[in-house]
């Protein structure tokens, strides 16, 4: 069964880690980054977990950071084994839902220009480019800043 909760530490942070490092498109976030960033008041992160024979594995996350009004998407990555079957969808969504029930208006993420399933992703989710990063990511790729208006 799968299950969508607040990430709080432990354990989980290994293979949170270990997804950024396969997917090649998240940012390579380590055990220590994702338990700095799930100690900031202001982060959040969703894991997406399969929870089989009592024990829980990652399949993927959505960290997020927010203040009053104002969202960024600061990493997101599914499993590439688990990739194409809605799982991005279904996590990324229930992100949007809660920043949407906290009051957020408008959410921003970065995405490389490169990366076109992922800029088609979020357009399903009616994010649109407002700005572009020239040499952002490795001072090769530029990044594109997308924005959407709950």
């Amino acid at each position: 069964m799968r299950e969508i909760s607040t990430f709080s530490g432990g354990i989980l942070a290994k293979e949170l880690a270990a997804i950024c490092l396969q997917t090649k498109t998240a940012a390579a976030w380590s055990v220590h980054d994702f338990e700095s960033e799930v100690a900031q008041k202001t982060s959040k992160i969703f894991i997406l977990t399969d929870n089989e024979n009592n024990k829980k594995t990652a399949l993927g996350f959505c960290a997020l950071r927010y203040t009053f009004e104002s969202a960024e998407i600061t990493n997101f990555a599914i499993l590439p084994s688990m990739q194409r079957k809605h799982l991005g969808t279904e996590i990324f969504a229930y992100a949007l839902d809660f920043l949407k029930n906290n009051g957020v208006k408008n959410i921003t993420l970065e995405v490389s220009s490169v990366n076109i399933s992922a800029q088609e992703f979020y357009k399903k989710f009616n994010f649109t480019c407002v700005n572009t990063r020239k040499k952002f990511y490795n001072m090769k790729e530029d990044a594109l800043l997308l924005k959407l208006n709950l």
